[in-house]
């Protein structure tokens, strides 16, 4: 059984989703609308290659959202590196979200106090941007900017 996440881990997965919800709120407004929610765990995503519980999520296709969970890739998926997760999280899932066809995967160290954004590009993840602690980070083909720390 995979231990519940440490306290450094929450409260890094609080601030992003704070960022998250806060850049999804000024789109809205800017936009005059928009349909991208975030989700936070424990949120069963059902995707062709298995279910998986991302840290965080953003899904902008309100039909992907059903009472049991969000059927299909989300938009963006963000994982917190924790040490009893980081290999599935920077592999298995890696991969998973990959084959999926999930467009943003923001994986997010906080041991190390760096980022990761990779977007798919012709079927596979190409490093976006490589962000560290305080930076400035465009999310969702550059709809969102929020800082990673």
């Amino acid at each position: 059984m995979t231990p519940s996440p440490g306290t450094k881990h929450q409260e890094v997965s609080g601030r992003l989703a704070f960022a998250l919800e806060s850049a999804l709120r000024e789109a809205r407004k800017a936009a005059g609308g928009g349909d991208c929610r975030l989700f936070i765990a424990p949120t069963d995503v059902f995707l062709d290659t298995g279910v998986v519980i991302p840290d965080l999520l953003v899904v902008c296709d309100p039909a992907k959202i059903s009472p049991r969970g969000i059927e299909g890739p989300p938009d963006l998926v963000v994982e917190i590196l924790s040490p009893s997760t980081a290999s599935k999280d920077t592999v298995r899932k890696r991969w998973t979200y990959e084959a999926a066809g999930v467009p943003e995967y923001l994986i997010v160290d906080p041991d190390e106090q760096v980022g990761l954004l990779l977007r798919l590009e012709n079927h596979r993840y190409e490093e976006a941007q490589r962000v560290t602690w305080g930076t400035l980070v465009k999310l969702l083909s550059g709809r969102l900017e929020i800082t990673v720390d």
